[in-house]
């Protein structure tokens, strides 16, 4: 049933899937950047790299891969209800829906094409507005140099192009590195190929398109954030919804994060 009263939502928090979280980030290589709790030991457990960009199709998440937080389909519509978050660092802990991820692009100077890349997962509906594109370093790579430049279909399906003007050295495992879109596009719904512009000591890297749902600010350090349904906006959990956290650091500590999340069916 739909929401038409604050006892709609009192009587789904009733009967919420309370969902724990517990995940040991590897530590920002510098504050201000992004790092991915994809990999990060805890619960749930960590995942895994995604399939080489050459592997074909196959490269959409779901809540069946293997390192989502755990997540049953809702009858009518999974919505956040309740949800209190901790760190212990200073910081933005970030809820998002893992969409689309490749792995095993060298450094070495060249184009790298995603073979059969596909679309998106049929539960993005609206040709990926407000996805983002992210380099994810799956490990540890060498001193770096140059530009990447990431060729993308917008929301309206039309070729475009993203650019890292400097690419970050030697950056460290789970570092996501946001890919800027061409100006006035507000999304990704295809990734085709990537290029990178001078050659890298070592390592390799992967790309992921995400969506973001719930953003928890932490202030202080060891300080925690209780957010109730109107703060939260009730937001939408798609079905087979690939959950997974970001962190926005504030500093080079490694975050641990804890929590909880009450999802309702309405």
């Amino acid at each position: 049933m739909a929401i038409t009263t604050v006892d709609d939502i009192a009587s789904g928090l009733a009967s919420a899937q309370d969902i724990n979280i517990g995940k040991i980030f590897t530590a920002p290589k510098v504050a201000g950047s992004f790092q991915s709790g994809w990999m990060a030991t805890g619960s749930p457990g960590p995942g895994v790299a995604s399939p080489a960009y050459t592997a074909g199709s196959g490269y959409t998440c779901s809540s069946a891969t293997a390192g989502a937080i755990p997540l049953v389909n809702g009858s009518v519509q999974n919505r956040i209800a309740r949800a209190m978050i901790g760190c212990t660092q200073p910081g933005i802990i970030i809820l998002a829906d893992r969409l689309w991820s490749c792995s095993g692009m060298g450094f070495a100077a060249g184009t790298y094409t995603v073979t059969t890349p596909g679309a998106l997962p049929a539960r993005v509906t609206d040709a990926g507005i407000d996805c983002e594109l992210f380099v994810e370093q799956f490990v540890v790579a060498g001193a770096a140099s140059g530009t990447l430049t990431a060729n993308y279909l917008n929301t309206a399906s039309a070729a475009k192009s993203g650019v890292i003007a400097a690419v970050t050295s030697a950056p460290v495992a789970g570092q996501l590195q946001p890919v800027p879109f061409t100006a006035g596009d507000i999304g990704i719904s295809q990734l085709t190929s990537v290029v990178t512009s001078a050659t890298w000591t070592s390592g390799t890297f992967g790309m992921t398109i995400l969506k973001r749902l719930v953003e928890f600010p932490v202030i202080s350090a060891n300080i925690g954030i209780n957010m109730d349904w109107a703060a939260l906006g009730l937001q939408k959990i798609p079905a087979d919804a690939c959950l997974m956290l970001l962190f926005l650091a504030a500093n080079t500590t490694a975050p641990v994060v804890i929590g909880s999340m009450d999802i309702i069916d309405k």
